[in-house]
C-alpha cells in the first residue's frame, strides 16, 4: 500500500467518489477539485479528516488545505481518482472580481503575510529583553544594568526590533513574490550609517541633486520596507520584462534600485511619519471636543497605529507635552490603557488556544506582560484574527473611557509590561495612581471577558499562530 492511500481514499469518500472529481490540480498548499456535482462535498467532514488543515470553496474549486507534502499526495490521488496529474500552479491563481469590502482584509492579509518570517526574530529578540527586564534593576535586580551578561542581553533584544525594517523587507518580497536581495537592499538603505549620520547632522540633503529627502529615522519601522517592497514588486517585474536578455543581469538591479532609491527616501518612507503627524493634529483637535471619548478612541486602537508604525509620530506630542507642562494628560494614559487591554486579549486567547496555537499564545503572553514586548501579539493574533480586534477594541474602548473620565495623567516614563502603571505614580493627585489602576484593571478585564466569552473562531490556514510553526507531515 502506498503512503496515502488511505488518506486519499477518505478525502475520496467525502467527495462524492472519485466518480465525482472530474479534473485535480495542487498549488503549494492546496489539493484543488473541480467537482461534477458540488453539493456531494461534505465540507465539514473532509476538515476532520487527519491530515487535513482545513477546507473550502473558491469559486467552482473544492480546496483541500494539506500543507507543503500536498506535492507527495497530488499523484497518489490522481492514480487512485483515475484522473491525469498535472503541474503545479501558482498559490494565489484565485482570481476575484475587485470590492472595495475586500480592501481591508487583503491589506491585513499583505500584513501578516509579511511578518510571519520575522517571527522567529520577534521572539528570540523578545525573551533577550525579557530576560533583561527580569534580571535587571526594573524588576528583580540580579545583576546591574550595566554588566556585561545584562549588555549583552539588552544588545541582541534591541537589534532585533531596530533592525526590523531588514526582516520586514525579507518577508514582503516573499509575500509579493519579488527579488529578495533587492527588498533587503532597500531596507539596509534606511539603516545606513551614512544616512543616519545625514538624519543626525540635520543637514538639508537632495537625492540625486533633486529631490529633496525628510531627515526621518526609520529604526524599528514598519510601514516604510513595507510600502517600499510592494511598490519594487512592480518597478522589478516592470523592468525585467521590457529589458533586453543580454544585459538583464547588470540592467534590472540597477534600473530597479535607480527608480526605488527616491521613492524609498521620498515616498515610502516619510508617509508613515506623514500620517502619523496627521492623526497626532487630530487627536490634538479632537480631544478639545470631546475629552474623555478621544482617549478611549486611541486606547481602542492604538496598537494598529503600533503595527504599522505611525506612533512614532504621534507619541511625539506626549514627550512635548511631559517635558513643558509636567505631565501627559492624553495620550500615554490611554496608550498605557490600550497595552492592558492587549494583555487581556493575548491571555483570552491563550484560554481558548489548542495544540500548537497555545505553544506561541504561551511565548506571547510571557514577552508581552512580562517582557513589554507587543510587536509578537501584535503580527501573530491582533492583525490575523477579527475577534482578537474586538477584544482590543472594546477593553481599550471601555478602559480608555473610564480613564478619561478620571482625568489620569501620565508623569514619568517606565516599564512597559505589567508594570506600566507606575508611571502614573509620582504626581500630586495620589488618587491618580488608584484610579490608574482602576482603569487598566478594566481594559484588561473586559478583554478578556470578550476573548472567553466570543472565542476566536475557527483558526485557518495562515490565520491563527500555528500557521507559524513547521508541521508535520501527516499520512
Amino acid at each position: 500500500m502506498a503512503k496515502y492511500t488511505d488518506f486519499c481514499n477518505e478525502i475520496l469518500a467525502h467527495v462524492g467518489g472519485k466518480d465525482n472529481v472530474s479534473a485535480a490540480v495542487h498549488c503549494m498548499t492546496r489539493l484543488r477539485l473541480t467537482l461534477k456535482d458540488k453539493a456531494l462535498a461534505e465540507v465539514e467532514n473532509v476538515k476532520n479528516i487527519k491530515g487535513v488543515l482545513g477546507a473550502q470553496w473558491s469559486g467552482e474549486q473544492f480546496q483541500i488545505i494539506i500543507g507543503q507534502h500536498v506535492s507527495d499526495v497530488y499523484p497518489e490521488f490522481c492514480s487512485i481518482a483515475g484522473i491525469a496529474a498535472g503541474a503545479a500552479i501558482d498559490e494565489n491563481l484565485d482570481k476575484e472580481p475587485f470590492s472595495i469590502k475586500k480592501v481591508p482584509s487583503k491589506i491585513l492579509d499583505a500584513i501578516s503575510g509579511s511578518m510571519a518570517p520575522v517571527l522567529p526574530v520577534m521572539m528570540a529578540s523578545g525573551f533577550f529583553k525579557l530576560f533583561y527586564s527580569l534580571l535587571g534593576s526594573g524588576l528583580l535586580a540580579v545583576l546591574p544594568d550595566d554588566h556585561a551578561f545584562m549588555v549583552t542581553l539588552n544588545l541582541v533584544g534591541t537589534a532585533g526590533l531596530y533592525f526590523l525594517p531588514i526582516y520586514v523587507a525579507y518577508g514582503a518580497a516573499q509575500k509579493f513574490k519579488t527579488n529578495v536581495s533587492l527588498a533587503l537592499m532597500l531596507a539596509g538603505l534606511l539603516l545606513a550609517p551614512d544616512f543616519i549620520a545625514m538624519v543626525t547632522a540635520g543637514e538639508p540633503f537632495k537625492v540625486y541633486g533633486l529631490l529633496n529627502m525628510p531627515l526621518l529615522s526609520y529604526g524599528q519601522s514598519f510601514l516604510p520596507p513595507f510600502l517600499a517592497v510592494w511598490i519594487m514588486s512592480y518597478v522589478y517585474g516592470f523592468i525585467n520584462k521590457i529589458m533586453p536578455q543580454s544585459i538583464k543581469i547588470i540592467g534590472v538591479p540597477f534600473c530597479t534600485m535607480f527608480i526605488m532609491v527616491p521613492i524609498l527616501y521620498c515616498v515610502c518612507g516619510p508617509l508613515g511619519n506623514a500620517v502619523g503627524t496627521v492623526i497626532a493634529s487630530g487627536i490634538t483637535i479632537l480631544h478639545g471636543y470631546l475629552g474623555p471619548v478621544v482617549i478611549a478612541l486611541i486606547a481602542a486602537f492604538w496598537p494598529f497605529c503600533v503595527a504599522t508604525g505611525m506612533h512614532i509620530a504621534i507619541i511625539q506630542i506626549a514627550l512635548i507635552n511631559i517635558t513643558t507642562i509636567g505631565y501627559d494628560p492624553l495620550l500615554l494614559p490611554a496608550t498605557n490603557i490600550a497595552n492592558y487591554a492587549l494583555m487581556g486579549m493575548a491571555v483570552a486567547y491563550l484560554i481558548r488556544a489548542k495544540g500548537e496555537e497555545r505553544q506561541l499564545a504561551s511565548a506571547n503572553c510571557i514577552t508581552l506582560i512580562v517582557g513589554g514586548i507587543s510587536e509578537p501579539t501584535l503580527f501573530t493574533i491582533l492583525l490575523r484574527n477579527k475577534k482578537a480586534m474586538a477584544c482590543q477594541i472594546i477593553g481599550g474602548f471601555v478602559g480608555g473611557l473610564v480613564g478619561g473620565f478620571f482625568n489620569l495623567g501620565v508623569y514619568t516614563l517606565g516599564a512597559s509590561n505589567f508594570l506600566t502603571v507606575l508611571q502614573y505614580a509620582g504626581g500630586p493627585d495620589p488618587s491618580n495612581f488608584t484610579k490608574a489602576i482602576i482603569a487598566c484593571a478594566i481594559a484588561f478585564v473586559v478583554a478578556l471577558a470578550v476573548g472567553i466569552v466570543l472565542g476566536f473562531g475557527e483558526v485557518k490556514e495562515g490565520e491563527g499562530l500555528g500557521s507559524f510553526v513547521p508541521k508535520k507531515k501527516k499520512a
